[in-house]
């Protein structure tokens, strides 16, 4: 990243909340425009003045639409792909008059009115959902998705029967010989087998000590599965960092 580019993301970021605010009174004001564009559908192309309305329109478009996503261009892939799909639907709603009425199209204003009705108000829905996305993504999240505990240390929870070159994180299922290993799947219930493509390692306890282990390996037979308060198992994900 040059420092042009790194001057621009601190200037957007130090100035996000003020953009937030001019964004949203931009969607009002194209609001109005809309509003204004719908109700003037009949006469536009009756007036002496349709084409410097038009322009105006068009310009006063244009200038809302680029101001309307400011707040979240530095805000990731994600808000910049959903605004990207809400902009080109706003001004579809807000031009489609203008373009109609100075054209020869044989539509109804019936129509015409539910197509641009339709576009601006999905324009709409999805700017908002991309400052959603961008500023209070907690609101998007299903009641029970595990809450972030960051990546998980290999030192916290050392891993069960796997090979690291010595390290002192890692031990061998030979340290417990003792005692008959199973199959780790064996201390799981029914339900608990078909939700294992979700875990890359389970929580175990093994002679008193907790191991993350993998679903496929073999524990000692006195060993037992952590579970949460809704008797769900307790691992690592396979596509996070989260405990799940």
């Amino acid at each position: 990243m040059t420092i042009l580019q790194k001057s621009i993301c601190h200037w957007l970021s130090s100035n996000q909340f003020l953009l937030l605010a001019i964004s949203l009174l931009s969607v009002l004001l194209l609001l109005f425009v809309n509003v204004s564009v719908v109700e003037m559908f009949d006469s536009i192309s009756l007036t002496s003045d349709s084409s410097i309305i038009s322009e105006v329109v068009f310009i006063l478009t244009l200038v809302l639409i680029v101001i309307i996503p400011l707040p979240i261009v530095h805000k990731g892939i994600v808000p910049v792909a959903i605004a990207s799909i809400g902009i080109p639907l706003l001004y579809a709603g807000t031009v489609i008059p203008i373009t109609a009425s100075s054209s020869s199209i044989s539509t109804s204003t019936e129509e015409i009115l539910f197509i641009i009705e339709g576009y601006f108000l999905l324009g709409v829905s999805m700017i908002a959902f991309s400052i959603i996305s961008a500023y209070k993504p907690s609101l998007l999240y299903v009641k029970n998705r595990p809450k972030d505990t960051g990546v998980m240390s290999l030192e916290e929870y050392p891993l069960w029967d796997e090979i690291d070159e010595g390290a002192n994180h890692v031990v061998s299922v030979g340290r417990f010989d003792d005692e008959v290993n199973i199959p780790l799947k064996n201390l799981m219930n029914e339900i608990e087998t078909y939700l294992l493509w979700r875990y890359s390692y389970v929580l175990v306890a093994i002679h008193g000590i907790r191991y993350l282990a993998n679903p496929n390996s073999y524990v000692p037979y006195s060993s037992f599965i952590f579970r949460d308060e809704n008797g769900r198992m307790i691992g690592k994900g396979r596509f996070s960092s989260y405990l799940v």
